[in-house]
């Protein structure tokens, strides 16, 4: 019997029908009956794991990890539709007025939670090795589904037109992309209970959640307290820009109102990332994607100062 790997594509004789091995790629594949899956549990401390990760996060205290109170810590099975997803789309830049084309494609497994609360999941990239077919025998909590597939696919459409958004701003180098009118091939592969540790803690007088893969230890998603000292030098930096951007205003006001009002937007633009990290009292990571807020981190502040010597140049 001739069997096409679902994962890699490569095709390899099978003698019987039942689990057999893509030799090329290591994935399961049963033949002949419904496709569940799921996968070992790996981590037994995922604690250890999310007190690393927040470490890593440049806006973070240092003592999370010993002034941290664990409020709730449980392993859940959480079921994830599997689909294969074929995306197209024509991208184009520009606010108001469009200009430019390009086409955009997405070719890829995608995942959606199978039940509701876990937003933060959708299209979490599963491991290729080590998934096993699913027996019913779990170490935590199963959780059943509340959402069919027909539902998960609408809530990937809207992830999809994200994901093309992006290839085009990648691609293209378009900071302000539009994907009209995309199309999508959907189809599933499978479902999946996959192990997904669940914490919940407490440090200073806010609760934060986190997920962490219980698979192979990465952290889809986490939530994290603002360090009050990075707070007081973003803002500190913040007023410091907006400041230098008056006076700077002020001193140009002599050679017409444009070079002052000019040196005033440039100001608030600049200090608007330092500003926002101040006010902000609870961070958001994930290893899987960039957050809207952790992007805005990664803006390093030489690049703010390079814009306002472009300007007065």
């Amino acid at each position: 019997m001739k069997v096409r790997c679902p994962h890699c594509g490569a095709e390899f004789e099978a003698k019987e029908e039942g689990i057999v091995v893509c030799p090329y790629c290591g994935f399961q594949i049963k033949l002949g009956e419904s496709r569940t899956f799921t996968y070992p549990l790996r981590v037994e401390n995922p604690w250890n794991v999310l007190a690393s990760f927040i470490r890593l996060q440049r806006l973070s205290p240092t003592d999370v990890e010993w002034k941290a109170r664990i409020i709730e810590r449980e392993l859940l099975y959480v079921p994830f539709y599997v689909f294969f997803v074929k995306a197209k789309g024509v991208a184009r830049r520009g606010i108001i007025s469009k200009e430019g084309a390009g086409y955009v494609e997405f070719f890829n497994y995608a995942t959606v939670p199978a039940v509701e609360g876990f937003d933060e999941l959708v299209n979490y990239p599963l491991p290729v090795r080590g998934r096993r077919y699913f027996d019913g025998h779990v170490n935590g909590r199963l959780l059943e589904k509340t959402i069919e597939a027909s539902e998960a696919v609408k809530r990937l459409r809207d992830e999809l037109r994200n994901i093309l958004k992006n290839e085009a701003r990648r691609y293209f180098h378009w900071s302000n992309v539009e994907v009209g009118m995309p199309t999508f091939d959907v189809h599933l592969d499978g479902l999946v209970y996959y192990p997904i540790w669940r914490i919940r803690y407490k440090y200073g007088f806010f609760t934060y959640l986190a997920y962490i893969d219980g698979a192979d230890g990465r952290v889809p998603y986490a939530e994290f307290p603002v360090s009050p000292v990075k707070r007081m030098t973003n803002l500190s930096l913040g007023f410091l820009l907006l400041a230098s951007g008056f006076l700077i205003g002020k001193f140009l006001y002599s050679y017409g109102v444009t070079a002052p009002i000019g040196s005033v937007a440039t100001a608030i633009w600049a200090s608007y990332p330092s500003l926002k990290r101040a006010f902000m009292v609870k961070g958001r990571a994930s290893e899987h994607r960039l957050l809207s807020e952790v992007a805005g981190d990664y803006i390093p502040e030489d690049e703010v100062f390079k814009t306002i010597r472009r300007f007065l140049k």
